[in-house]
């Protein structure tokens, strides 16, 4: 099968998923409740600027939180959905120069959401950027099962979640395991999964082609 990047670059695509993130915990009216330092340098607010603030006024999530009025959480009402949401956005970063964002939403229950983000332009290994000419890189969501190295990574997810307790922690833990495993999409064939800087696992692309799903 053709994997759809250029020649020599599969180790630079496995090392992508090597990345900083952006945490935001928001709640059923979508204020912030938790904010992390990588969301502090990916958004340039400062925990106390942030929270209590509506996340979508301080990250480019547009349709991730809101169902039809602005600023509400998904799973504040019955027949919200309860499906993960991820997109890409342009956004100015705190120097004033342009940024790639990447973000993850998942649904909380019984409210709220875990927001996870990226800058696109540090996927790759040590935060040098990919090469222009690559394939483009979108967020997305796997059963974590596909990956060689699952229970390895399930155990770093609440490692993004230390500052907001361990049993919110290991509640978020679970329903992103439910819902799916952040991965970045190369060219909709190969997915890689996501893992902060400091905790990156040496894992390989995965194949995905005809079988993209977020886990239900």
């Amino acid at each position: 099968m053709d994997s759809g990047f250029p020649p020599g670059t599969a180790r630079q695509v496995a090392a992508a998923g090597r990345v900083p993130l952006a945490v935001a915990v928001v709640d059923c009216d979508g204020l912030v409740s938790h904010w992390s330092a990588g969301a502090r340098r990916l958004f340039g607010h400062t925990a106390r600027e942030a929270t209590g603030c509506q996340a979508a006024d301080l990250m480019p999530v547009a349709g991730g939180l809101a169902v039809e009025e602005s600023g509400v959480a998904h799973g504040c009402e019955p027949s919200a959905a309860a499906l993960p949401t991820a997109g890409r956005a342009a956004v100015r970063s705190p120097e004033g120069a342009r940024a790639d964002v990447l973000w993850w939403a998942y649904p909380l229950r019984p409210a709220g959401h875990l927001v996870l983000a990226a800058d696109a332009r540090r996927l790759a290994r040590g935060g040098a950027r990919p090469a222009s000419r690559g394939p483009r890189v979108m967020p997305g969501f796997a059963r974590p099962a596909q990956f060689p190295d699952a229970p390895r990574l399930a155990a770093l997810l609440p490692h993004l979640l230390q500052e907001v307790g361990r049993a919110d922690a290991g509640r978020i833990t679970e329903r992103v395991l439910e819902l799916g495993y952040p991965v970045l999409e190369f060219s909709q064939c190969h997915q890689v999964p996501v893992t902060p800087l400091r905790y990156w696992p040496q894992q390989p692309a995965r194949t995905a082609c005809g079988s993209r799903a977020a886990s239900r």
